[in-house]
């Protein structure tokens, strides 16, 4: 939640919790969307760890982004049901974990909500 805080930050302050919709893990968010309304703003979430700092990213031509081949299918799949194509955005950030030597990655998906 810290990461919306300063998200709101940047994007601005007139931003509030009923302008967007949030989906914390895309993995367990298996049946429709019910609270959010069509056209909403759309975060999906997804946490992984790794044992490197480079992922393997794909190129997909429909979406026309570029996807971590770890999780691809389950993050195309979570697009194809819940956002429109002209607004989306993925973002992968990753960071190491000194504790445990790995890295932990988390890829933010921002589209526009389709119902």
């Amino acid at each position: 939640m810290q990461k919306f805080s300063i998200f709101i930050y940047f994007f601005g302050f007139n931003l509030f919790s009923s302008d967007f919709c949030v989906i914390d893990n895309i993995l367990e968010k298996n049946e429709k969307i019910v609270n959010c309304d069509d056209k909403k703003l759309l975060f999906g979430h997804l946490e992984f760890k790794s044992k490197t700092k480079d992922l393997k990213f794909l190129f997909n031509e429909e979406f026309n982004e570029f996807v971590p081949q770890k999780y691809k299918h389950e993050i195309l799949t979570f697009i194809r049901k819940n956002c429109y194509k002209k607004t989306l955005k993925i973002k992968t950030i990753t960071n190491l974990n000194n504790k445990f030597d790995d890295y932990m990655n988390e890829v933010i998906i921002k589209c526009k909500f389709k119902s």
